[in-house]
């Protein structure tokens, strides 16, 4: 009641008006097609099965965009429908691309070839591809209040080699990271050759730049020690400096890749959707 009373318009002249706004959009739409000559499709696609992809993108991207005024039917319809699609895909890359190509195919193929006596010496490692697979095989016992326990012994399998391998990409991936830190504050003719003294000055400013960085970061993140001596205050004080300048660079980074991001949408719904070309 107190929207009607602010806004002088009832729920009935509302619908009525976002009726014929959308029916007028409709129409425009379609005159639109219709002003569209039919051409040839690409590889050999009809004109009308490209153009209800191109509008079933177009439909998806003003559906997101919708969210912008409110959360709609609109919008959580095509939500669902992402969601869906993706879960469908997820789930048929993980059994095409993991479970027929890289456990069912090899191991049968090894198999059939062990039972015609042609095994080779290299594809007997891929009988023992039923040892995983049997273990994997368990996780469905947690569907049994009885033997659910047994649901366990994959889960702790898996949490095993997930914590081996995420520690030695993060070991392989930090240690050149530390190793990279140390600099040359001033590059000799083993680094540099044939360098004048601008450039090898030019050079050691970056390098000090670069490590006077690194040290004060990480004494800003040291409190084994308190802030009020000034030997650890100054360095931690610069390196707050450093991490809001950088700060600063990674949202500025993620708002042009957003914009590009934006910009591409309005350039695929006015191009190719609405055909409007200069």
């Amino acid at each position: 009641m107190r929207d009607e009373k602010e806004t002088g318009m009832t729920h009935t002249q509302k619908t009525w008006i976002w009726g014929g706004v959308v029916t007028v959009a409709l129409a425009l739409l379609l005159g639109n097609e219709f002003r569209l000559a039919p051409g040839a499709g690409i590889d050999g696609a009809p004109h009308w099965a490209l153009r209800a992809q191109i509008w079933v993108a177009a439909l998806g991207t003003l559906a997101v965009y919708s969210f912008l005024f409110s959360d709609n039917p609109f919008y959580k319809a095509f939500e669902h429908a992402l969601l869906g699609c993706a879960t469908g895909m997820v789930c048929a890359i993980g059994i095409h691309d993991v479970l027929i190509s890289k456990w069912w195919m090899p191991m049968t193929t090894s198999l059939r070839a062990w039972s015609h006596g042609t095994l080779a010496t290299g594809d007997v490692s891929n009988i023992l591809l039923l040892i995983p697979g049997a273990i994997g095989l368990l996780w469905y016992f947690q569907f049994s209040k009885r033997y659910s326990w047994l649901s366990r012994i994959p889960l702790c399998v898996g949490l095993g080699a997930g914590a081996g391998m995420a520690f030695k990409g993060i070991f392989n991936s930090l240690l050149p990271q530390i190793t990279g830190t140390f600099k040359t504050l001033w590059p000799g003719p083993g680094i540099l050759r044939d360098a004048s003294t601008f450039t090898r000055a030019a050079v050691g400013f970056e390098n000090l730049v670069f490590v006077l960085g690194t040290v004060s970061v990480l004494s800003y993140f040291f409190f084994a020690f308190g802030r009020s001596r000034i030997s650890v205050r100054s360095p931690a004080q610069l390196g707050r400096w450093y991490l809001m300048l950088s700060l600063g660079a990674f949202f500025g980074n993620t708002f042009m890749s957003r914009l590009s991001a934006l910009t591409e949408r309005f350039h695929f719904l006015f191009t190719e959707w609405l055909r409007f070309t200069t």
